[in-house]
């Protein structure tokens, strides 16, 4: 396809907000420019993958699908978790069919061919005739291994760079870490994950997860929950769009799942949310942490899994179980009052009258500059 985002449309994206046009219909609705952005900024982005606790024991292998590629995550006997394409270098075939756990080897099916979970081959049943196997030898150069890919962990989440030319993935990070100066994430321990699909696609998805102004005429419970005069539009730093809002000790009385402990600063007395591109987003309150993970099923479906988690030792705790899923229901809740506005807006994008968009100057900054992360990571 024609790359829709042409030099007219970079020019109007960073024109003043209050004259600006967003991105063109063909960037929500044309699947090929879904593949486009799978080989370039999702390609080439660190991206999260899924939670190290979703594999805690070695063997515990978990499939997992960015831009399209088809991953495993491996945890190995030296308990690190390691990432791979899904295929066996034989004949490509996929090699992992279903989530494992305690697995010693990873086995092929097509012709048994087993690799080691760090991912050198260990055998070749009947090889070089029948009967006669042939195990891996790391000093062989044409001795195949498991197609490796660059991964690092921060908090849980394993994040995947599948170009291996991004910058340190504590760079991609930096943003959020300085947000989350004075919350120590580190006391958060997995309790719950919500799970869902929008009619929409991504970037309308993530974008309305980050665009507080709907609050009032969508969340009703949100809307209590969020004092109106402290909220704010979007605050942007490089790849990431934020934003905070204050609690008091009335609200924190009311928190019924345990407080982080010693907060600093800023994290004393506000929450904070934000979307970390591409599709990313992350929030700490004074009870829980949360990773919303969105990715594309296509142009114009995405899956979101919101994964819960909790200070205080609660998630093992009897008494707070109740509170947990309590959490969970509301999310799950708050996602399907969101679900029916990005249903409407991917309807919308199909009206070729619509030219991109205008935008409410007070707070949709994020929006304009999530417009233009993805215009400049396409280009």
């Amino acid at each position: 396809m024609t790359n829709p985002i042409s030099q007219d449309v970079v020019e109007n994206i960073a024109k003043p907000i209050e004259a600006a046009r967003g991105l063109p219909n063909a960037a929500f609705t044309s699947p090929a420019f879904l593949e486009l952005e799978n080989r370039t900024l999702f390609r080439r982005n660190w991206v999260f993958a899924g939670r190290e606790s979703e594999i805690p024991n070695p063997g515990d292998i978990k499939m997992v699908d960015v831009a399209g590629q088809p991953l495993i995550m491996v945890r190995g006997r030296d308990m690190t978790v390691r990432v791979f394409y899904n295929v066996c270098p034989h004949r490509g075939a996929q090699i992992v069919t279903e989530d494992r756990t305690g697995s010693r080897v990873i086995a092929c099916k097509y012709h048994a061919w087993t690799f080691e979970l760090d991912g050198p081959l260990r055998a070749r049943a009947h090889f070089d005739g029948p009967g006669k196997h042939a195990k891996g030898d790391p000093e062989d150069a044409n001795c195949p291994s498991l197609f490796p890919v660059r991964s690092e962990t921060w908090h849980d989440g394993v994040f995947v760079n599948l170009d291996g030319q991004a910058g340190p993935l504590a760079d991609h990070l930096d943003p959020v870490v300085k947000q989350a100066e004075g919350f120590d994430i580190s006391q958060f321990e997995y309790a719950r994950t919500v799970e869902g699909v929008f009619d929409s696609n991504w970037k309308l998805t993530v974008e309305n997860w980050s665009d507080v102004y709907h609050v009032f005429a969508v969340h009703p419970t949100l809307n209590n929950i969020m004092d109106e005069n402290e909220r704010t539009g979007m605050l942007t730093d490089r790849n990431l769009i934020y934003c905070r809002w204050g609690y008091d000790a009335e609200t924190l009385a009311r928190e019924p799942l345990p407080i982080a402990e010693n907060l600093q600063g800023q994290a004393r007395n506000t929450s904070f949310m934000g979307h970390l591109f591409p599709a990313l987003c992350i929030s700490f309150h004074p009870g829980v942490f949360l990773f919303w993970d969105y990715k594309p099923l296509a142009h114009d479906r995405t899956q979101v899994k919101l994964h819960i988690y909790a200070a205080g030792g609660a998630p093992g705790l009897p008494e707070y179980q109740e509170h947990l899923d309590a959490r969970a229901q509301y999310y799950t809740e708050l996602n399907a009052e969101d679900d029916e506005v990005c249903r409407l807006m991917q309807i919308g994008r199909r009206a070729e009258g619509y030219d991109g968009g205008r935008f409410a100057p007070y707070w949709d900054k994020g929006t304009l500059h999530l417009a233009q992360l993805v215009a400049d990571a396409v280009s």
